[in-house]
């Protein structure tokens, strides 16, 4: 699912999030300290909002002893003092995934598009995989995609968007709507991609000629800066054309 790697923890995390007495000190920590969670985040070398994610929503579930140490030390404390003893234990990649059996529809004018549950390191070819997990279908006018998205239902793919940087225009569980037949960068286009990390959406921006070749990733979020890719290092998964979000 593309993202820049954070995600909201399921509602039963709920009550661990507000009881956990780690994240309770670093709360502590940092009313003493007269500190914010942003500032904390970029003193550990992490984006802006990483403390924030950590403490309301649960991501990561667990500090990595790298960004444990680095936070303790801001902080004035002992590293152990951070350290989790309990983490709630997580579903079942089966729970979290159950198999999808398509509903009986009447005739209609009408196309299935799958959604895909694509995990942010899965490498450039997970929507295409044949053993990609199909959570859900979504069936869409089909004058709809052939007219305005100018495609074919069968290259169409629905991923769940996670993270804040394409914010205001994508937001954490936000639905986009891919094109995987779209695969050539061009300047304005949004596009889901491999980046060498993970799967991320970015919009595009190509460079003057260069060699070897590359491309600028912009997000719309000014927390995040833009950063350059090597065409051959960026794998486009496909294009940006819809985006379904509640409101």
């Amino acid at each position: 699912m593309p993202h820049d790697r954070k995600a909201s923890p399921p509602a039963d995390d709920s009550h661990f999030l507000k009881t956990d007495p780690v994240r309770q000190r670093i709360r502590d920590l940092l009313r003493e300290r007269d500190g914010t969670m942003r500032e904390a985040s970029l003193a550990i070398g992490r984006g802006p909002s990483y403390v924030h994610q950590f403490l309301q929503r649960g991501t990561p579930k667990v500090l990595r002893s790298r960004d444990r140490n680095a936070l303790a030390e801001w902080l004035g404390c002992d590293p152990e003092s951070l350290r989790q003893d309990f983490v709630p234990r997580r579903r079942s990649a089966k729970s979290r995934v159950p198999r999808f059996k398509p509903p009986q529809l009447p005739n209609a004018p009408v196309s299935a598009v799958r959604e895909m549950a694509v995990d942010a390191s899965a490498g450039p070819g997970a929507l295409n995989a044949d053993n990609a997990a199909e959570v859900a279908r979504w069936y869409m006018p089909d004058a709809m995609i052939r007219h305005e998205g100018r495609t074919a239902p069968e290259n169409l793919r629905i991923l769940g968007a996670r993270g804040d940087s394409m914010e205001p225009l994508i937001g954490e569980g936000d639905r986009i709507v891919v094109d995987i037949s779209r695969r050539m960068p061009v300047t304005g286009e949004m596009v889901v991609l491999w980046d060498g990390g993970g799967l991320v959406v970015k919009r595009v921006e190509m460079l003057a000629p260069s060699e070897p070749p590359a491309i600028r990733l912009l997000s719309a979020n000014p927390d995040y800066e833009p950063y350059t890719c090597l065409i051959d290092e960026a794998h486009i998964v496909g294009k940006v054309i819809w985006t379904v979000r509640k409101v």
